[in-house]
């Protein structure tokens, strides 16, 4: 049997007292004394969160069994030292409607962000285009709603013309603005009505626009400013009225100073040229240029110009020049040419066309005369003065001046020289031109010249007038009647071609679209290569010149000499270029046909 625990003792007296009593101090220390309370563990649960299997504390090693131990009661378990294994955590059940996230990377091909980078720009001038177009409509339609507001302009100030007179500008501004009334003293002093309002203006925003419109498009003529901006502000004047605006302008000045050089062939000439030019010279408009050259044929050249406007005029232009030049003929004349001489021109528009009157004063001198020389280079060597004045009188509606598809050009010059000097003649020229599209890049031109000199003086030699050898006509070249050098058609003495007094000229040309196949191209315009200044053409010209002395009979029962062919002709900005192959099919003996090949370079071909 098991032993019973023995009886605990009965309490002592002692023990039985009541406890002491505690002072209120003690009370509250011992109710407001911190104490430490055990917190539990935090154990965060949920369905995405995997829980940890809560720790256990070791247990204290068991202490060794018995030799002998007691049989166990037949309902206890076995004793065993082992632990339990922890149990499994709990499993991880996603909640419905939910769904993993997943990261996408996107890998887009050079081409592939080349066209989105275009469509995003596209979008955003898209976007950019239309707040322009709806800020240019709200702009339109409020100067529509007030083009008929009464305004008055008070004055027209400009901006930035540094270098320009304000008496040149008061003249251009002047056809603009309303003249003032003339002072009087009477009027101003006594008249009652002297400090009376202004008439109403008939002007209006309408007009003044207008008015701003034509300001701007005479100074651009001028070639004085590069940027140039107008506006109709209020005016800013102590006296101004409510109607009262100003058209502002403000202005950026063209460079001043300007030099070029430049490298020409043409004409079977080459030239090295340099060109000086100073803008707005006295604060007018005015142009002073300077022109240097050398070259194979022209040994020297120099010119210089004066151009200034007449009564700051848009159409109206005076210019004075002084030049000076050398010239190798022995490609078709056994001599040298010296010129020395100065220039004073007018030129004005007209609703008809463009004239020009001139007077020009000449040193001429024929020399260095080769020792194959004919008698006629011989008879005209020496000095000669020409004293002349001319009219010229030029009309062009043409589309382009190098290569026209359609419109007409003509120009008519008469020359009188015997104001003094050895030259007395009477001189006509004529050249007219008409084009024509044909359709798809095809255009046809006609082009007809022709001149007339009639000598006044009397020949030193043989008393018969004939006309001095600088003042004759000369024909052939790459520019007028292809395939013949350049001055080798008419009379000949010996090797030397001398000119004549009359002569003419036609040509006929088709001009044809130049296309280059390409098959190796892809997209648009695979199929061939062409350019609007590149085109081919087939030409037909024909011509005749008759000496000095000649009857002017001569030049209709003689047949012209006839040269045609075929090649290509290149626009350029400044010039037109050629390259032909043809053949001379009617020449006289001793003109200068070329069969083959030819260059031509120049402004204006038959």
């Amino acid at each position: 049997m098991a032993s019973q625990p023995p009886p605990s003792p009965p309490p002592s007296p002692a023990d039985s007292a009541p406890a002491p009593r505690q002072t209120p101090a003690e009370h509250a220390a011992r109710a407001f004394a911190p104490q430490d309370v055990p917190t539990p563990p935090v154990t965060v649960r949920g369905p995405l969160i995997a829980t940890p299997p809560e720790p256990r504390e070791p247990l204290a090693p068991s202490p060794a069994p018995p030799a002998s131990p007691a049989p166990a009661p037949p309902t206890a378990p076995p004793a065993s030292t082992d632990l339990p294994p922890p149990s499994p955590p709990p499993e991880v059940v996603p909640p419905q409607g939910e769904v993993t996230a997943a990261g996408v990377e996107i890998v887009v091909g050079d081409e592939e962000q080349a066209g989105i980078e275009a469509w995003n720009r596209e979008r955003i001038e898209r976007k950019m285009r239309g707040e322009y177009e709806r800020a240019g409509r709200h702009l339109s339609e409020l100067v529509n709603d007030n083009l008929d507001a009464p305004l008055r302009l008070n004055a027209i100030r400009i901006l930035g013309a540094k270098s320009t007179r304000p008496s040149f500008l008061s003249r251009v501004f002047a056809p603009y603005l309303t003249p003032l009334p003339s002072p009087s003293f009477l009027s101003a002093t006594f008249s009652p009505d002297a400090h009376a309002p202004a008439p109403p203006s008939d002007q209006t925003l309408r007009s003044l626009l207008r008015t701003t419109r034509a300001l701007t498009e005479t100074l651009e003529k001028f070639d004085l400013f590069r940027g140039l901006d107008a506006t109709i502000e209020r005016s800013d004047s102590a006296f101004a009225e409510r109607e009262d605006v100003d058209i502002v302008l403000r202005v950026q000045e063209a460079p001043k100073y300007y030099l070029r050089t430049a490298t020409d062939v043409g004409d079977g000439e080459g030239n090295a040229t340099a060109t000086a030019k100073i803008r707005n010279a006295f604060g007018g408009a005015e142009v002073i240029e300077g022109n240097l050259s050398f070259g194979t044929r022209t040994k020297s050249a120099f010119q210089l110009r004066l151009d200034t406007p007449v009564n700051a005029s848009t159409t109206t232009h005076a210019d004075f020049s002084i030049f000076s030049a050398q010239r190798d003929l022995n490609f078709y004349a056994s001599c040298n040419e010296a010129t020395k001489g100065a220039m004073a021109r007018l030129r004005t528009l007209t609703p008809f066309g463009y004239h020009e009157f001139a007077y020009e004063a000449v040193l001429r001198e024929i020399g260095n005369i080769a020792p194959t020389a004919s008698m006629s280079i011989r008879n005209s060597a020496g000095p000669s003065v020409k004293s002349a004045i001319s009219h010229t009188f030029t009309r062009d509606s043409r589309d382009d001046p190098f290569v026209s598809t359609r419109g007409a050009y003509l120009r008519l010059k008469q020359e009188y020289a015997g104001l003094g000097g050895d030259a007395h003649f009477i001189r006509a020229e004529q050249e007219g031109s008409v084009a024509r599209a044909l359709g798809n890049g095809f255009s046809a031109s006609l082009t007809a010249r022709s001149g007339l000199l009639i000598p006044l003086s009397l020949s030193r030699s043989s008393k018969t007038r004939t006309s001095l050898f600088p003042d004759r006509y000369h024909l052939g070249g790459p520019t007028s009647v292809r395939h013949f050098r350049l001055n080798t058609l008419g009379p000949r003495d010996l090797g030397d071609h001398v000119g004549g007094d009359a002569f003419y000229a036609v040509g006929a040309s088709l001009l044809t679209p130049f296309r280059v196949p390409t098959p190796w191209r892809q997209g648009e315009g695979k199929g061939s290569w062409s350019s609007e200044n590149l085109k081919g053409h087939v030409w037909l010209n024909a011509g005749k010149l008759i000496g000095s002395g000649q009857p002017c009979s001569t030049l209709l029962s003689t047949p012209p000499s006839l040269t045609a062919g075929f090649g290509l002709m290149y626009r350029h900005s400044l010039v037109r270029i050629e390259a032909n192959v043809g053949v001379p099919l009617v020449q006289t003996q001793g003109e200068g046909g070329v069969k083959g090949f030819q260059f031509g370079l120049g402004l204006s071909f038959l």
